[in-house]
């Protein structure tokens, strides 16, 4: 990887303590590059893409600072968050490594372990809560690729065990969001590829706006697919290429929910 990697440009969050990377605004290209025999038609064409400098999680949100703001809200369901249920905890399923309230305790051990089975409303609740919002596709992507446009964060090698977390069936894969330092983006990123799904701010298109088909605007708490990235410890090879997309109902569970969880983003204007 770049030398970005090696020594990235961290502020702590204070709500939180989550190390978050400082992100370069600029232009670069998003989508899928055209010699990509595996990419899908929702990630063409290809276009530019214009950033301003932000901060993004280097880690995946933890179940233990997930568990913190269930506690500070008091709820988890059914309209705790923006309106909506947050996320399943063990009251409603074995895959989730939160107790229900009101003190939503954690299960010892998997302290650093990803959340799982939010809701895109639980998961931008918890990133305003500490002071920032969702990433776009286009800052999750950036971040994802770097400045080089690699296939996967970590470079143009196939996954393997040591890279990502990625292809199990059972749920006891996932693994700390500090883990597998050798799969870290060219940023320093942990786990942009495998582990869970990562919700991102923008509602799914299944193809990129251009001149002549531009996309509708959507009102920004509306129940319609959200976009996530990144692919999960269910997931095939393909799926973590860093121009994959899916997009996902914000609410359902029966789809996606073990494998899903977040990181967020700060703006560099209101860094906490």
């Amino acid at each position: 990887p770049p030398p970005a990697a090696a020594v990235p440009l961290l502020t702590v969050r204070s709500r939180d303590s989550m190390p978050m990377v400082l992100i370069p605004g600029g232009v670069f290209t998003l989508g899928a590059s055209a010699d990509d025999a595996q990419a899908e038609l929702d990630e063409r064409p290809a276009h530019e893409a214009r950033l301003e400098a932000y901060y993004i999680d280097r880690y995946e949100v933890s179940v233990a600072q997930y568990a913190a703001f269930l506690r500070s809200l008091g709820s988890h369901a059914p309209s705790a968050c923006l309106g909506y249920t947050c996320a399943r905890t063990k009251l409603e399923t074995v895959q989730s490594h939160i107790y229900t309230g009101p003190a939503y305790n954690v299960e010892a051990g998997f302290e650093n372990y990803p959340v799982n089975n939010v809701t895109w409303y639980g998961a931008q609740a918890y990133c305003e809560w500490v002071g920032g919002r969702l990433p776009t596709e286009a800052e999750w992507e950036f971040a994802a690729r770097g400045t080089d446009g690699r296939l996967y964060p970590w470079g143009e090698t196939l996954p393997q065990a040591e890279l990502a977390v990625f292809g199990q069936n059972r749920y006891d894969a996932l693994q700390p969001v500090d883990s597998l330092p050798e799969g870290v983006s060219a940023f320093g990123l942990f786990h942009m590829a495998g582990n869970v799904w990562e919700w991102t701010l923008d509602a799914y298109q299944p193809t990129y706006a251009t001149p002549a088909a531009p996309v509708t605007p959507i009102p920004a708490l509306a129940r319609i697919a959200r976009a996530l990235r990144g692919g999960s410890w269910q997931s095939p090879a393909a799926e973590l290429r860093a121009s994959n997309r899916r997009g996902a109902d914000p609410l359902r569970f029966d789809e996606f929910g073990p494998d899903v969880g977040f990181r967020c983003v700060v703006e560099t204007g209101g860094q906490p």
